[in-house]
């Protein structure tokens, strides 16, 4: 995915904020969320299980921690707490058992830090909010707060980690496979010999001071 492309759609929500308010009176995810929900969903998502594989090959400096390097902390947080506003807006409760906006900001700056923790992507973020919708994670029956959304995102991260954990095991058990690396000499070399092959003189560099 374009990862710049994704955040001018988001950012697209605060330069049209006539959409942006029809949705929130109804309910609905703005269109621009919505696609790219859609994409994240296609491309990490298959029925209910989620390709970590594909995840976790994201580049770092396309993820969350990179693109704030790149792009400012003050950005990155305009852009969670968008993404959080529209789980809050998808959840059937009322008003007052949802985020009000100071405590969203706050939900949005803990996922900054959860993002240098585990180096988690937009992909994930936006994935985990639309598996937490879908009941994932557990019902969301009484209110939604930022303690609710840290115990569900513990359980995706709990899943990522084990996913990273089961690909590193893999790979560790393809390279014993492979065996030991050849060595290019069957005995050890000494140091004086490898200078002489490279054409140099190990005694002539010993009276360099």
């Amino acid at each position: 995915m374009n990862v710049m492309n994704n955040i001018s759609l988001l950012e697209q929500q605060q330069k049209n904020p006539a959409v942006f308010k029809k949705g929130k009176q109804k309910g609905f995810k703005s269109l621009e969320y919505e696609l790219i929900a859609n994409l994240v969903l296609q491309q990490y998502q298959q029925k209910e299980a989620v390709h970590f594989n594909l995840l976790l090959s994201i580049p770092l400096h396309e993820r969350i921690p990179g693109l704030m390097a790149d792009y400012g902390s003050k950005r990155m947080h305009r852009l969670l707490v968008m993404i959080i506003r529209e789980f809050c807006m998808s959840v059937p409760l009322p008003k007052s058992k949802k985020l009000n906006e100071t405590r969203i900001s706050v939900c949005a700056c803990d996922l900054i830090l959860s993002s240098y923790e585990d180096q988690l992507s937009l992909e994930d973020i936006i994935l985990f909010f639309e598996r937490a919708k879908s009941g994932k994670y557990g019902a969301i029956k009484k209110m939604v707060t930022h303690q609710l959304i840290k115990e569900m995102l513990e359980q995706y991260r709990q899943e990522r980690h084990k996913a990273y954990m089961q690909m590193k095991e893999a790979k560790e058990g393809e390279l014993k496979i492979l065996g030991p690396a050849v060595r290019t000499s069957s005995e050890p070399t000494a140091i004086n010999h490898l200078f002489g092959d490279a054409g140099f003189n190990f005694n002539s560099l010993k009276n360099v001071s």
